[in-house]
């Protein structure tokens, strides 16, 4: 499939800073005398302005089409890398996370709709699981050049060096992406009373898709605090726990999504759900280092397990028509999730009992399934 091929170079390069810029954004405010509001504001934007644009996005590709849309992240990626490498204060970081944000929403957006519109019922988990590993090596190279260089304290100024290298990834990405991405866009038509019967069953699957990301986000901003809390205090060591859970998101989602094509989207997602429900609840109860290290590797398992699926499913409820716009409103649906979660997980934590945020996600992880397996319809082959 030559269109799938042709985006993996550029997908590898341009998720270099993905990774590593989620860790040094708050160091790298401090250093420019960012305050922590500020630094909180860095992150609402970024959030807020995704969720404004993300049905936009959609939108225009279906009239645009794909390549154009990843062109157009491609391009804000090159200036977002431009202005973290010559940043002096907090407004250089503000105007860098908005044109992220407009990044990001192209990116995610344009790619899922590429993908499903190259993919049949036969491939099409194995193709997206092919599309995230190759961005997870990108982000695995980027954070491990990121962290060689932040932590050598050879370097004056590693900022510099570490943004000057994404930025030579993303110009390179957007080189690979003019000469070699082929457009996808193929006009349908749809009649109207099917588009009724897709629009009733794709927005109760968004639905329950925003309650998922919502019910996933509760423990990410408590995540940290707990592994400092009860495992360990050293930034290195915490960074190494995740290590294996990388390493298998840089080999597995191929051949996951390749079992969700074989044995179905609904089922691989319940029992994904049901494993990460089980895994989840058990971290206050695990208190040693490498205990941990495992239990994150079975974490990661389960989410690799999903995701193919969850993707998939959304293109295959509307039939492939407007691709563009039912993962725009996807990834808003997901989006207002990822906002609400995490202020539910972090007021539980700080002020109601510190294992509770994981123990509330476990349950609710099993509930959502429940209402996954008499609310989703899946097609068959």
């Amino acid at each position: 499939m030559n269109e799938l091929k042709a985006l993996k170079k550029p997908l590898y390069f341009i998720s270099f800073p993905s990774a590593f810029l989620s860790f040094i954004l708050p160091i790298y405010a401090l250093e420019l005398g960012s305050t922590p509001i500020e630094i909180g504001i860095l992150y609402s934007i970024f959030s807020l302005l995704a969720i404004l644009m993300r049905p936009i996005v959609g939108k225009w590709i279906d009239k645009k089409g794909r390549k154009n849309g990843l062109l157009i992240a491609f391009g804000f990626y090159i200036t977002t890398s431009l202005i973290f490498l010559t940043s002096k204060n907090y407004k250089y970081l503000f105007a860098a996370r908005i044109l992220q944000s407009i990044a990001n929403s192209f990116l995610i957006i344009s790619l899922d709709a590429m993908v499903s519109d190259i993919s049949n019922l036969e491939n099409k988990g194995k193709n997206f699981g092919i599309i995230s590993q190759y961005q997870n090596r990108g982000a695995f190279v980027g954070s491990t050049i990121g962290f060689i260089i932040f932590f050598n304290g050879a370097f004056d100024n590693p900022f510099a060096y570490i943004f000057g290298i994404y930025l030579l990834a993303a110009t390179y990405a957007l080189f690979l992406g003019i000469r070699d991405i082929k457009e996808t866009l193929r006009i349908q038509s749809i009649t109207v009373n099917k588009e009724e019967n897709i629009k009733k069953e794709f927005y109760k699957y968004i639905l329950i898709m925003g309650i998922l990301a919502g019910i996933e986000s509760i423990i990410t901003p408590v995540f940290m605090f707990y592994l400092k809390e009860n495992i360990t205090s050293d930034l290195m060591l915490i960074s190494f726990i995740f290590l294996p859970g990388a390493i298998l998101s840089i080999t597995l989602p191929a051949k996951l999504g390749n079992l969700t094509d074989n044995f179905g989207r609904k089922k691989l997602m319940i029992v994904g759900l049901l494993l990460q429900s089980l895994f989840i609840a058990m971290i206050p109860i695990t208190k040693g280092y490498y205990t941990f290290m495992i239990l994150d590797i079975f974490i990661t398992m389960s989410q690799l397990l999903m995701s193919p699926a969850i993707k998939a499913l959304v293109s295959e409820i509307t039939g492939g028509f407007f691709n563009g716009k039912a993962y725009g409103i996807y990834h808003l649906s997901v989006g207002i999730g990822d906002i609400i979660g995490p202020l539910l997980g972090g007021y539980i934590y700080q002020n109601i009992n510190k294992n509770f945020p994981f123990y509330l996600q476990g349950i609710a992880l099993i509930i959502i399934s429940i209402i996954i397996i008499f609310s989703v319809k899946e097609k068959n082959k």
